[in-house]
């Protein structure tokens, strides 16, 4: 019988995201032998467990996916039993149940102050790091803005970001003055009405947030901030709680930010620890 880690390996390239299945199954095999015959429930169970111990959520709930795919197949070539799929155990995560992550007004000082300088590059990134920090928009947001989106007579911006569902929001004086100063030396060799451009030849837009995403990651680096989250959505959460600590109302937040549902905005709510022990109550046993 051909051996289980050489299959179909012979017969088509893998994709990035078939890669990872094959991750997967290949270190179940090596934890449980070559022989799905002789699995069971339990030691699958017990791989898993010790593999997602060292695992954050998304890197579980891809290796859940897989593996259940994984056995599903073996089960179909009467490889080894069928039901064992049932035996790799869903991630246990209630939506909205994690804090908010965010920066500090210290961190925030400092990633501004990474991206000073007179250079294309650093007025760019300062006026995108701005954008995000205090009107929290989305990587998405940012990489889609045009120039026609900027309204200089009223001091807005439209933004229209999932759903295509559109807000004008207020233009801060120093945001306003991060984007004049970057179009002042914007390049101008390829002609395109988005407002930030790659500061690289040919000088293309952005074609998605995962480029804003990488200019934050770089700053926050270059600032030497040590968080968790280093991508351009901690910005988004830090304008958030900013707005919830100068006394903003949910609602109001929730309009800024484009939420569809007050409970997703009520999620900044529980990064105000000093008002949530003002209404806490104490555990009986503490009584």
């Amino acid at each position: 019988m051909e051996s289980l880690s050489a299959i179909d390996r012979n017969h088509c390239p893998l994709s990035p995201e078939s890669a990872l299945y094959a991750r997967d199954a290949g270190r179940l095999l090596t934890a449980l032998g070559e022989d799905p015959a002789s699995w069971d429930a339990t030691a699958i169970r017990r791989t898993f467990m010790d593999r997602a111990r060292t695992c954050g959520r998304g890197t579980v709930e891809k290796m859940t996916t897989s593996l259940r795919a994984f056995l599903r197949y073996l089960a179909v070539e009467g490889r080894c039993r069928v039901g064992l799929d049932s035996a790799v155990p869903s991630y246990a995560h209630w939506r909205l149940a994690d804090m908010p992550r965010y920066l500090a007004p210290e961190q925030i000082s400092r990633l501004i102050a990474a991206c000073d300088g007179e250079a294309p590059a650093q007025r760019r990134d300062r006026a995108i790091v701005l954008l995000l920090a205090r009107l929290g928009l989305r990587a998405g947001d940012v990489a889609q803005l045009r120039l026609t989106d900027i309204e200089w007579e009223t001091g807005s911006l439209r933004v229209s970001g999932k759903s295509r569902y559109e807000v004008r929001l207020p233009l801060p004086q120093d945001v306003g003055d991060a984007i004049t100063a970057y179009l002042e030396c914007r390049p101008s060799i390829f002609p395109s009405d988005h407002v930030f451009l790659r500061t690289i030849a040919p000088y293309r837009p952005f074609r998605q947030g995962d480029g804003i995403s990488s200019v934050v990651r770089r700053r926050m680096k270059r600032a030497d901030n040590v968080t968790p989250v280093k991508g351009a959505h901690v910005l988004r959460h830090t304008a958030a709680t900013e707005m919830l600590r100068n006394g903003v109302p949910l609602e109001k937040i929730g309009l800024v930010l484009r939420h569809r549902g007050i409970d997703t905005t009520a999620f900044y709510a529980k990064a105000d620890v000093a008002l949530l022990k003002q209404v806490a109550q104490p555990w009986p046993e503490a009584l």
